[in-house]
């Protein structure tokens, strides 16, 4: 399953949630080479991960980390629209249908891949049950050129929205994802997984 972390909820997967963040440190800055706003942080956190970001959450049986995503909607600051808008040259996306994925991960460790895999099927299901819930029909995204295909390959009609841009010794590309209807009940036949894998908890109240 994959849990639905909203806001309100994040007290409940606290220490799944600074996991992830150990994780993105590990595979952004320490194998990528990304630089961290705060120098030194043993964690990866940037000015999205705020009061409007949701996150979707892979845990093992035990609770720890696999791998998450998170989810801004486009009608709040987000990283195209702030950091990347020069990847759009027909303009930035949005609107109450449009959200942004970003801080795609997997636990760095040495997982076979089959489980990363897994993991990755998982939480794509869940990123498109969370879009049939809640109105969205399109995700944007900014990814490296050379993943295209990968997205191809989980069934996502993928549009770009730039031509691919030298961004700091990578290729960069602003990418759109357009769900229809027909996306869910295709991708759940595609990866034989006929049940819901999102998984919504009820938040945690904090003591008076």
């Amino acid at each position: 399953m994959i849990d639905l972390v909203l806001p309100e909820s994040r007290l409940g997967f606290a220490g799944a949630l600074m996991e992830m963040h150990q994780d993105r440190k590990q595979v952004f800055v320490d194998r990528l080479g990304w630089r961290l706003p705060a120098q030194g942080s043993w964690l990866e956190v940037d000015q999205f991960d705020n009061d409007h970001a949701v996150y979707l959450l892979a845990r093992s049986p035990e609770g720890h980390h696999q791998g998450s995503v998170r989810l801004l909607p486009s009608s709040r600051p987000h990283m195209l629209e702030c950091l990347f808008s020069h990847l759009c040259p027909g303009g930035v996306p949005g609107g109450d249908d449009c959200w942004e994925i970003s801080r795609l991960v997997t636990r760095p460790a040495d997982a076979p891949g089959t489980t990363v895999l897994r993991v990755h099927r998982l939480l794509a299901l869940a990123l498109v049950e969370f879009a049939a819930a809640n109105g969205v029909r399109r995700y944007t995204l900014v990814a490296e050129a050379a993943r295209v295909p990968l997205l191809l390959s989980i069934g996502w009609p993928v549009m770009p929205l730039g031509l691919p841009t030298p961004v700091e010794g990578e290729m960069l590309q602003a990418l759109q994802i357009d769900l229809t209807p027909d996306t869910l009940p295709a991708m759940r036949r595609r990866f034989r997984l006929a049940e819901p894998v999102l998984r919504v908890a009820e938040p945690v109240r904090r003591a008076a």
